[in-house]
C-alpha cells in the first residue's frame, strides 16, 4: 500500500465529493480518482460507490478511513512536536470549520489581513454544519454554537448569534404578519432540515400549530433564499436576515440569542500557527460583535 493514497480517502471523506478532495489536495480530480482506484487496487476491496446523490463509502471504506484517521493523527502530532522545537514561527496550513456562511460573510473577507501580517500561513476553511471531529484532526479549529462535551477540547466564548424570523414583503402582504408564535395558522414555514438551527425557533417544527411546512434545508443561506423568494417565514442569524433588502423582520415570533464559540484541541493551542489564527478570528469577530448580535 501506498501510504501517501489515505490522505485521498480522507478528504474524500471531509469534503463530501470527488472534487472537494482535489481542490483539498491540490490536484487534479482525475489525479485523486486515479489515486483512490490505486488504494482499491492495493487493498483488493472497494471502498467508495456512486450513487444518486454522490459518492459514499463502503464497509471497507468505513473500516479503513477509520485506521486512515488514526495514523494522520500520528502523523499531526509527530509535526506538531517537530514544530515546537524546531521553529516558532506561525506558519503551515490551519484549517477552520465553520457554516459556510459564518467564513464566506464574516472570516473569507478579512482573510488579506492575516496573510498580509503572516505571509507563512495558509487557511483552509470547511464550510460545513457537521460537527468534524478536532481529536481526529479533521480540523485544527471550529466555529460552534454548541459546547462539545470532549475533554480534550477547549471552547472560548467569541460572539453572540442573535436570530430572528424573516419573510419577504410580498409574502407578509399576502399572508398577513403572525401576531405570536402561536398564531401562525395557514402559514408556510421553512425550517432546518436537521436538529440544528436557530435556537429559541425549535417551535417551527411543531405541527400541531396549523403551520405548514413548504421548505426545508440544512442550510441558513439557503433558508435565507427561499424566504426572499417569498415561500415563507425563516429563522434565520440577524447577520443574514438584517442585511437582505428582499426581507423584513417579523419581530413578535419572537428573537433569540447564543453563543458563538471558537473551539479547539488543548494540545493544538500551543501551536504558534494556531494561536495566531486563534487570535485573528477573535480580532475580526469582534469588530462585527453588533452586526452578528442583531
Amino acid at each position: 500500500m501506498n501510504w501517501d493514497d489515505l490522505r485521498y480517502l480522507l478528504a474524500l471523506d471531509r469534503r463530501g465529493s470527488l472534487a472537494g478532495a482535489a481542490r483539498e489536495l491540490k490536484v487534479s480530480k482525475a489525479t485523486a480518482s486515479r489515486r483512490l482506484a490505486a488504494l482499491e487496487e492495493s487493498v483488493g476491496a472497494r471502498l467508495v460507490e456512486r450513487t444518486p446523490s454522490g459518492l459514499v463509502l463502503t464497509d471497507a471504506g468505513r473500516q479503513l478511513l477509520a485506521a486512515a484517521r488514526g495514523i494522520e493523527s500520528a502523523v499531526g502530532s509527530i509535526e506538531e512536536k517537530i514544530v515546537e522545537t524546531a521553529d516558532a514561527l506561525p506558519r503551515g496550513k490551519v484549517r477552520i470549520t465553520s457554516p459556510a456562511w459564518i467564513a464566506e460573510q464574516i472570516l473569507i473577507p478579512a482573510l488579506p489581513e492575516l496573510t498580509a501580517r503572516h505571509d507563512g500561513l495558509e487557511v483552509d476553511f470547511i464550510g460545513t454544519n457537521r460537527f468534524l471531529n478536532l481529536a481526529q484532526r479533521e480540523a485544527d479549529l471550529a466555529i460552534r454554537n454548541v459546547r462539545p462535551t470532549q475533554a480534550s477540547l477547549v471552547a472560548r466564548r467569541i460572539a453572540e448569534l442573535g436570530g430572528c424570523a424573516y419573510a419577504s414583503p410580498v409574502y407578509l402582504r399576502r399572508r398577513g404578519t403572525p401576531e405570536s408564535p402561536f398564531a401562525v395558522a395557514g402559514h408556510d414555514l421553512l425550517v432546518y432540515e436537521n436538529l440544528g438551527g436557530i435556537p429559541g425557533f425549535e417551535w417551527m417544527r411543531d405541527e400541531d400549530r396549523g403551520a405548514r411546512v413548504a421548505f426545508r434545508a440544512n442550510d441558513a443561506v439557503a433558508l435565507q433564499s427561499a424566504a426572499e423568494a417569498g415561500l415563507g417565514l425563516a429563522a434565520i442569524p440577524c447577520f443574514l436576515g438584517d442585511a437582505s433588502r428582499s426581507l423584513r423582520r417579523v419581530a413578535s415570533l419572537g428573537f433569540s440569542r447564543c453563543d458563538v464559540l471558537l473551539v479547539v484541541h488543548e494540545q493544538m493551542r500551543r501551536l504558534a500557527r494556531i494561536r495566531v489564527v486563534s487570535d485573528f478570528v477573535v480580532e475580526v469577530f469582534n469588530r462585527e460583535r453588533d452586526r452578528i448580535a442583531g
